[in-house]
């Protein structure tokens, strides 16, 4: 209740505004030969306004709950206004009562490839697309959106998952590079099958969890929301790490590591059950990390 009230005065307290993120785009375009490197900055300077003015919820939202993101764009190739890359796309979501920012969403996207025309305006609509970069920062738009809104709400992000799904059908109307479903590698029609389906129940119930009963009440209550942590932990071990459930178990730790091994490798202790046992089946290769928490 406290938490819900909070957030219905953060609302009433600021100017609202349209706007879902406060993005911070970074492109490398570091590792190929380019004389000209303006139109890399030109590309990181639209995305950026592309991400921090559009809306994708449709929504009002108060400046101070826009969703932290960072797209980092490693440039491979580039020609004629056609670009190769890969995408790693970071979220964070506030806790309740502090000024920390919890990881939620970390992608690592190997096919990000389109074409940019500098000083061309990126021009959003959910129902059409003549763009692939549109089409993918939409898309993972929608995804962030949702895993924030899973956060606070079990499920919640549901809506969003509908939207980032009818963005993956019209890129791949128009046959755009990235959008075809592999179930033995990471790419984006096999993410939100996963987050679009019944499958994902207890995922989205530990992210629910882990932040709704763990984060937003580890000022308050640190010893229950430890607990709570590793709970939601053990429904992560329910939902497995085989197959596609690997895509979002490993993104989950990959966002979340370092964060679980700091709140369990400081006080206050508590009993911590099978909360190793777990972490090292779930994510083995953070052993490192886990081996600190005593």
């Amino acid at each position: 209740m406290k938490l819900i009230v909070f957030s219905l005065l953060m609302w009433l307290c600021n100017p609202l505004i349209a706007q879902d993120f406060n993005a911070k785009v970074v492109v490398d375009a570091s590792r190929i030969d380019q004389s000209n490197l303006q139109i890399f900055k030109s590309l990181e300077t639209q995305i950026s306004s592309f991400m921090n003015e559009t809306s994708f919820s449709g929504q009002s939202i108060p400046a101070t709950h826009r969703i932290p993101v960072v797209f980092y764009i490693n440039i491979t190739g580039y020609e004629n206004n056609s670009f190769e890359a890969t995408l790693q796309l970071q979220s964070e979501r506030p806790v309740y009562n502090s000024q920390y920012t919890s990881p939620l969403l970390f992608v690592k996207d190997p096919q990000f490839n389109f074409s940019f025309q500098e000083f061309a305006p990126l021009v959003f609509n959910e129902n059409s697309t003549d763009s692939n970069l549109v089409s993918v920062l939409s898309f993972y738009a929608y995804i962030a959106l949702g895993l924030d809104a899973d956060s606070f709400s079990f499920n919640g992000g549901s809506l969003y998952y509908s939207k980032a799904r009818n963005i993956m059908s019209l890129a791949q109307a128009r046959s755009f590079s990235g959008w075809v479903l592999n179930n033995r590698s990471f790419n984006r029609p096999m993410l939100i099958n996963l987050l679009g389906s019944n499958e994902s129940l207890l995922f989205k119930k530990s992210i629910y969890e882990y932040h709704i009963n763990g984060m937003d009440k580890m000022s308050e209550y640190p010893v229950e929301a430890k607990n709570q942590l590793i709970t939601a932990i053990a429904f992560l071990k329910s939902f497995g790490n085989n197959g596609t459930h690997r895509t979002l178990v490993q993104s989950f730790f990959d966002a979340k590591s370092d964060e679980i091994k700091n709140i369990f490798s400081a006080g206050p202790k508590i009993p911590l059950g099978d909360l190793t046992k777990n972490l090292q089946a779930l994510a083995p290769l953070f052993g490192n990390s886990w081996s600190q928490i005593q």
